[in-house]
C-alpha cells in the first residue's frame, strides 16, 4: 500500500449522449501510475426525477450521488483529489478537492469569480482552483508533480476508461 504523502486522485464524472452518467476516479502515485480505479454503473435519470429535481437534476447526480459514492468507496488514502469540472469542487470529502486547468487553453470553461474558490497558479502552465486552504506542502507537492509528469493526462485515461466501461454493458 503506497504512503499517504505519494498518492492523489483523479476524479471524473462523464454524462453521455443517451443521458446517462458514469463516474470514475484514479488514485496514483507520484509517477501517474495507478494504483487505485473505481467506477460506478452508468445511472439515468427517470423523467419523473427530470421533472422534481428541475435543473439541479445534474449537480444532484454529478457531486452528491456519483462524486461522493466514489470518494467513499476508495481504498487509499489520496493527499487531494483533481477535478477537470468546477461543480465537483462541491463534493463533500475528507480530502482537498482542488480543480486543475492549463493556462495555455485559450478560454477557460471554468467560471472561478465565486467567492467561495480561491485561485493561483501552479508555475506558469496550471490554473488550480480550491475550497479550503492548501498547506504549503500539499502546493509544493502539488508544484513537484507537475513538473515530474504531464499531470492532466490521466484525466484522458480516466474518461477513455468510463467510455471502455459503458461499452462493455
Amino acid at each position: 500500500m503506497p504512503d499517504v504523502a505519494s498518492v492523489f486522485g483523479y476524479l471524473g464524472i462523464e454524462k453521455k449522449s443517451d443521458e446517462t452518467y458514469v463516474g470514475g476516479i484514479i488514485i496514483s502515485d507520484s509517477y501517474g501510475i495507478p494504483v487505485e480505479f473505481k467506477y460506478t454503473e452508468p445511472i439515468k435519470p427517470t423523467n419523473l426525477q427530470k421533472i422534481l429535481y428541475g435543473k439541479s437534476i445534474e449537480k444532484y447526480l454529478t457531486v452528491d450521488v456519483l462524486s461522493k459514492k466514489l470518494i467513499i468507496s476508495i481504498q487509499e488514502k489520496p493527499r487531494f483529489i483533481l477535478v477537470r469540472d468546477l461543480t465537483l469542487l462541491q463534493t463533500q470529502s475528507k480530502y482537498p478537492i482542488i480543480f486543475l486547468d492549463s493556462i495555455k487553453k485559450e478560454t477557460t470553461d471554468a467560471d472561478t469569480s465565486d467567492e467561495r474558490y480561491r485561485t493561483d497558479m501552479i508555475g506558469k502552465e496550471y490554473k488550480i482552483v480550491y475550497v479550503n486552504n492548501l498547506t504549503s506542502d500539499e502546493y509544493q507537492w502539488l508544484t513537484s508533480i507537475s513538473k515530474e509528469i504531464d499531470i492532466l493526462e490521466p484525466f484522458s485515461r480516466l474518461k477513455e476508461a468510463l467510455d471502455y466501461v459503458c461499452s462493455i454493458k
